[in-house]
C-alpha cells in the first residue's frame, strides 16, 4: 500500500516537471500591432428602446389590367425580382411576372398596322402631286379640245357666210354649225380646267384630310399596342415575390391579383413611440437597431418619417426607421416581419461614454470591447474583453454601458484577431 502511494507521487511529480519544462520551452507570445482609440465622454440625448418590426418600404399586389387567360407564370413565392430596365424606346420596363394570351389582340394589331400603311400611302400619293404622264395627258386633251374648237369655229364662219351671201346654206346647217362651235368652246374650257387641276395637284385640304386619317389610324394602332403591353404583367421595383395568386391556364379578370412583391433593400423598421417621447424624435436622427433573429450584429439606421397621427387607444405614433439591408448568400439578412429593438434619442442630454462603432466585437451573444490594459508582471500592454450594452449613436460613435472608464482606450482595428491577455503594440487612430 505504501509502495503504491509512493509510485503515484513519483508519477505526479514527473508530470509536473514535464509540464513546467514544456511551458518554459515555449516561446513567449509575440505582440500584435493594433489601432486604438480613446473612450469619449460627453453629453448625448438620453436613449430609449422601443420594440418594432422589420417591414418592407414598398409592397405591391400586381393585378391584371385586362381580362385574359394566364399563358405563362414566370415567378413563384420567394423568387427575387430584378430591377426595371430600359427598353429600346428608352422606357423603364420591370421584370415580367406573368403573360396572358394575346392571340386576339395580335390580330387586331395586324389589322391596325395595315390600315396605317394604307393611309400613309394615300397621303404620300397626294403629297407627290400629279405624275408627269398625267400632266402630259391633260395637256394633250386640252390641245385636242382647242383644235376642235378652232375647226368648229371656222366651219361655223363658212356656213354663216354661205347663208348670208349666196343663200346656199340652209338655216338648219347654220344652226348645226353654231351648236358644234359652242360645244367645242365648252369642251375646250373643260379640258383647260382639267389640265389646270392636274398641273396644280391635289388641294391642300385633301392633303390635310389624308394626314388626319393617317393620324387617327396611327393612334388606333398605338392604343392596341398599349393594350397588348397590359397582357404582360410586370413588377415595378426590385424585390421578392411573397405570394402567388394564380396558376398557368387560369382565367383572370381585370383587377384580379396575380402576385405580391415587396422591397427589401433598403428596409424599414416600424416602431411606435409614446406621445411622451415623440417630441424629441428628429427626422434623419441615428437609430441603433438590434434584431433578435440576428443577435451577433448591430445595425444603424436613420429616422425616415414620423407619422403625425397617434393611435387613439395607445397614444403612440408610428415612426419609420430606414437602413440598408446587408445581402448574404441566402438573400437579404433582414426579412419582413422580424422583431426589432430600436434605440432612439428621446430625452434630455446626459453624460455618456462613447466608442467608435468599429471597436465593437459582435461575434458573441452580447457586444463587447477589447480594452487596453497593462500587464503588471510583464509591464506590457495587453487587452481584456469588456461586455457592453449599446445605446444611441452619435455619428461614427455609439454609446456603451459597461465596466469602462473615460480614461480607457479600446482597440479599433485588430480587435477581432487579438486574444485576451495577448501582448499588443498600440498605435493611435
Amino acid at each position: 500500500m505504501h509502495g503504491s502511494s509512493s509510485l503515484r507521487m513519483f508519477v505526479s511529480m514527473a508530470f509536473l516537471l514535464t509540464f513546467f519544462a514544456d511551458a518554459l520551452a515555449q516561446p513567449p507570445q509575440q505582440p500584435v500591432a493594433v489601432i486604438v482609440a480613446p473612450v469619449v465622454q460627453r453629453e448625448v440625448s438620453a436613449g430609449q428602446t422601443f420594440v418594432g418590426a422589420v417591414v418592407p418600404p414598398r409592397r405591391s399586389i400586381i393585378g391584371s389590367a385586362v381580362d385574359g387567360r394566364v399563358a405563362e407564370l414566370f415567378v413563384d413565392a420567394g423568387d427575387p425580382v430584378g430591377p426595371p430596365e430600359l427598353d429600346e424606346d428608352g422606357k423603364k420596363r420591370g421584370q415580367p411576372i406573368a403573360q396572358l394570351l394575346t392571340d386576339t389582340i395580335s390580330i387586331e394589331i395586324a389589322s391596325a398596322r395595315a390600315e396605317v400603311l394604307l393611309r400613309r400611302h394615300e397621303l404620300s400619293e397626294l403629297e407627290a402631286g400629279s405624275r408627269p404622264e398625267e400632266i402630259a395627258q391633260a395637256k394633250a386633251r386640252l390641245g385636242a379640245a382647242q383644235a376642235l374648237k378652232d375647226f368648229t369655229k371656222k366651219r361655223f364662219d363658212r356656213t354663216k357666210l354661205l347663208f348670208d351671201q349666196a343663200n346656199s346654206a340652209s338655216l338648219d346647217e347654220l344652226e348645226q354649225a353654231l351648236s358644234a362651235s359652242l360645244a367645242a368652246d365648252q369642251n375646250q374650257i373643260a379640258a383647260k380646267a382639267t389640265a389646270d387641276l392636274v398641273i396644280a395637284g391635289p388641294r391642300k385640304e385633301h392633303i390635310e384630310q389624308a394626314r388626319a386619317k393617317l393620324a387617327i389610324a396611327t393612334e388606333d394602332w398605338k392604343h392596341l399596342e398599349s393594350q397588348k403591353a397590359k397582357y404582360t404583367l410586370r413588377a415595378r421595383f426590385e424585390g421578392f415575390v411573397v405570394a402567388k395568386h394564380t396558376e398557368v391556364g387560369a382565367w383572370v379578370s381585370r383587377g384580379d391579383p396575380v402576385a405580391e412583391v415587396i422591397e427589401l433593400d433598403p428596409i424599414e423598421i416600424d416602431v411606435t413611440v409614446p406621445e411622451a417621447f415623440i417630441a424629441h424624435v428628429r427626422i434623419r436622427a441615428d437609430a441603433q437597431i438590434r434584431v433578435d433573429a440576428v443577435p451577433d450584429q448591430a445595425f444603424t439606421g436613420k429616422v425616415a418619417r414620423v407619422v403625425p397621427e397617434a393611435d387613439l387607444r395607445s397614444r403612440t405614433f408610428p415612426v419609420k426607421i430606414r437602413l440598408s439591408n446587408p445581402k448574404t448568400e441566402g438573400g437579404h439578412l433582414l426579412k419582413s416581419g422580424m422583431l426589432a429593438r430600436v434605440t432612439l434619442a428621446v430625452g434630455p442630454p446626459i453624460k455618456a461614454l462613447l466608442v467608435p462603432k468599429d471597436s465593437l466585437v459582435l461575434g458573441g451573444s452580447q457586444p463587447s470591447l477589447m480594452v487596453v490594459t497593462m500587464n503588471p508582471e510583464t509591464k506590457q500592454e495587453t487587452v481584456r474583453p469588456v461586455p457592453v450594452q449599446l445605446g444611441i449613436t452619435d455619428g461614427s460613435l455609439i454609446q456603451v454601458t459597461g465596466n469602462l472608464a473615460s480614461t480607457d482606450k479600446v482597440v479599433v482595428i485588430g480587435n477581432e484577431r487579438v486574444r485576451p491577455g495577448q501582448p499588443i503594440v498600440a498605435k493611435p487612430q
